[in-house]
């Protein structure tokens, strides 16, 4: 898993946001076309695309059989409706690893043939989703950054915009869009993005909190970056960076 302390996607379980999994060197170059996780994209897989991709054909027959207990596995598949609520979640767990594969990889034609891989996974489940689903925003989250690496930027801003719409209080469609403003140095932009969200959000998370901090930061509005660093740190986000720039500077 990537350890920048840039603003990035990461997912470890049902309700964080999903956008930097495994991605960078852990990943091999023999992995970058496979429907099968690498290790370590198991381990940053969330549990539900852990039970999903178990309960798939792709992942019978894989060397992950038997890594999850089989109670675990239809435990989350009868919780699946009211805490994911993803059509063919496999094809969609299958397209999260294939954009952050491309994340990894430099332009060429593989990196764009991956990328197409996951826009064809990803929309086979987001064709199928109901705006109600209660993941809908990690599907658009998703959906839209691939669209913006292959270079359809009015296309990708559509498709967060279909999330932040039908899921004004979650926050992954944001922070994909909000990443990649900051990106582009647009921070003042990204930070519009990150306050339409804390006026919409119902709670606090420590990767949306690390967004804030990180703008604020470059916007160089010091004791408000110190403020929402504080918070993720709180709440558990784990890379230290933006706390090391806080600290250089002083009080």
């Amino acid at each position: 898993m990537q350890t920048t302390d840039r603003p990035d996607y990461s997912t470890a379980s049902i309700g964080k946001i999903v956008l930097a999994l495994c991605a960078g060197a852990s990943i091999s170059l023999s992995a970058y076309g496979s429907t099968s996780p690498t290790e370590m994209e198991w381990l940053g897989w969330p549990d539900f695309c852990k039970a999903g991709y178990l309960a798939s054909g792709w992942g019978g027959g894989s060397g992950f059989q038997g890594r999850m207990p089989h109670s675990q596995v239809e435990s989350l598949r009868r919780q699946f409706e009211t805490t994911v609520g993803i059509p063919g979640v496999h094809h969609f767990c299958v397209g999260m690893l294939y954009v952050n594969r491309a994340k990894a990889m430099p332009s060429g034609n593989k990196r764009a043939e991956t990328l197409r891989n996951a826009i064809s996974e990803i929309d086979y489940s987001f064709s199928r989703a109901a705006p109600a689903a209660p993941m809908y925003s990690l599907i658009t989250a998703y959906y839209g950054t691939a669209l913006y690496r292959q270079g359809k930027r009015q296309e990708a801003n559509a498709m967060w915009a279909k999330g932040i719409q039908a899921k004004p209080q979650a926050r992954e469609s944001y922070l994909a869009k909000a990443e990649t403003l900051i990106a582009e140095k647009k921070h003042r932009e990204a930070l519009d993005v990150l306050l339409e969200y804390e006026k919409a959000k119902e709670t606090d998370y420590a990767d949306a909190e690390y967004f804030l901090g990180h703008v604020y930061f470059e916007l160089k509005q010091y004791d408000k970056a110190r403020e929402h660093a504080d918070k993720a740190y709180r709440l558990g986000y784990p890379f230290p960076g933006l706390r090391k720039k806080l600290e250089r500077i002083g009080k």
